[in-house]
């Protein structure tokens, strides 16, 4: 009677055993079922990617360097103001922009414009950029990809699809932009370059040359929604 009595009491204690074992088990693989579904959830759920319009900073220029045919390096160094400036980013990628030039603003630094003649005082006349007729030149960006941008540039009336090479940083704040490339001038059909181009050889060393250099550098912020 004694050993039933323990017998019994030792498959109560088994029982026990087994019961709790199986509560176990099923509780970590609720847990665990739970921590994979945690997990799933986190790898679906896609980070924003930055998107808006840029102004660019005001009293922002672009600089630019020309010479002579006769020249071996560049002869005169200025800029020209950017009155207006913004640029449109996608999903981290520039897609567009719009830029205004003030060309009453080409500055060469250093310049005596007290004097009659100058450069800075030739680029303002109707047979180079004529500025009282044209005020501002444009560009338009269409694209920006693989580190090229292309865009409609617009001068003195005349509108020329150009390219080149830049680098730009994409934050929430802020881009910036970085570039420096040579632009033949000729295409925008400037008298005095047309002129210019077509004297015989040794006259036409005395002429300004068409390619001109840019350099950019430029930051525009977030505008406010």
């Amino acid at each position: 009677m004694y050993f039933c009595q323990k017998l019994i009491k030792m498959k109560k204690i088994i029982l026990s055993m087994l019961t709790l074992s199986t509560m176990a088990f099923i509780s970590c693989g609720d847990k665990e079922a739970e921590t994979k579904e945690e997990v799933k959830g986190t790898e679906n759920v896609e980070v924003a990617k930055i998107s808006g319009t840029y102004n660019v900073a005001e009293a922002s220029v672009v600089t630019w360097n020309a010479r002579h045919y006769k020249d071996t390096e560049h002869a005169h160094t200025g800029t020209v103001a950017i009155s207006a400036g913004s640029i449109v980013v996608e999903e981290e990628v520039i897609v567009g922009g719009n830029f205004e030039f003030d060309m009453t603003q080409i500055i060469e630094p250093g310049t005596d414009t007290t004097q009659p003649w100058t450069l800075e005082g030739h680029l303002t006349m109707p047979d180079f950029f004529n500025t009282s007729a044209f005020t501002s030149s444009t560009f338009s960006v269409s694209s920006f990809v693989d580190g090229v941008v292309t865009g409609t540039l617009e001068v003195i009336g005349v509108s020329r699809e150009i390219s080149f090479p830049a680098e730009a940083v994409v934050t929430e704040e802020a881009v910036t932009i970085a570039a420096e490339f040579e632009l033949n001038l000729l295409q925008f059909e400037l008298p005095s370059l047309m002129a210019g181009d077509t004297l015989p050889e040794v006259e036409k060393l005395e002429s300004a040359n068409p390619t001109v250099t840019f350099q950019l550098d430029l930051s525009a912020s977030k505008a406010a929604h």
